[in-house]
């Protein structure tokens, strides 16, 4: 089975018992076909919502760094940006052994750095820290003194369906809590509120299982216990 917005419009359009779309009158669409298209966009929208770090949403911005500026704006489409994955790329032409950027508090900075946005004496280097400006932007210290590739991973926000073929984001295999989802907001879009009710809350129990399969999960455990010697234990009694 296809899965795109016309695919999942028609799913809701059967539940409903109601005349399928087609591709080509799909743009054409009347009445409660298009509430029907609203409402499985309203679905996307509130799934991409209610998580900010759904996986499918993860991505990777690699920033071109100029020589002499401390701060950068931020991926056009960044919705949480991760400030414990900012590195410098490796690349030995410019001498850059690749390196973790420590993210430090704006307050710090001031404290600390800022002399380097004023005084055009300071020599820049491969930057060491990363801090989020007031204005939300990226800043770094030192700033670079050559075109080094910064590196940071961030979630995304999505761009609602438009066209016909277009193919949500969120995985195929949940397509089904995307179809209760927009069921639910096609019953509150006709006013048949026990419906809206009965489908919503099967929509929010298919986004706990989302949730717990791709969110609720350990990769690694670090132990934290602590192996004390016999002469210690005796020395503390």
């Amino acid at each position: 089975m296809a899965y795109t917005y016309l695919d999942l419009t028609n799913e809701v359009l059967a539940r409903f018992n109601e005349v399928a779309l087609t591709g080509a009158g799909f743009n054409s669409a009347r009445g409660f076909q298009i509430q029907c298209k609203n409402a499985v966009n309203e679905a996307l929208r509130y799934i991409n919502n209610k998580e900010y770090n759904w996986f499918w949403n993860h991505n990777t911005k690699e920033q071109l760094l100029t020589a002499g500026t401390t701060r950068y704006d931020f991926a056009a489409n960044s919705k949480h940006v991760d400030f414990n994955t900012f590195r410098i790329k490796k690349d030995s032409s410019l001498g850059s052994a690749g390196t973790t950027l420590k993210p430090i508090d704006y307050k710090e900075y001031l404290d600390k750095y800022v002399e380097q946005e004023d005084d055009t004496t300071v020599d820049g280097s491969v930057p060491r820290f990363v801090f989020r400006t007031p204005d939300n932007r990226i800043g770094l210290y030192p700033y670079p003194n050559k075109a080094y590739t910064l590196v940071y991973e961030y979630y995304t926000y999505t761009d609602e369906l438009t066209n016909a073929t277009d193919v949500p984001v969120i995985p195929e295999q949940y397509r089904y809590v995307i179809a209760d989802g927009a069921t639910a907001f096609a019953y509150q879009y006709r006013g048949e509120m026990q419906q809206y009710g009965v489908n919503f809350a099967r929509f929010e129990e298919g986004i706990k299982q989302i949730q717990s399969i791709t969110l609720n999960r350990y990769d690694y455990v670090r132990s934290t216990y602590i192996i004390r010697s016999a002469r210690s234990v005796s020395s503390a009694l």
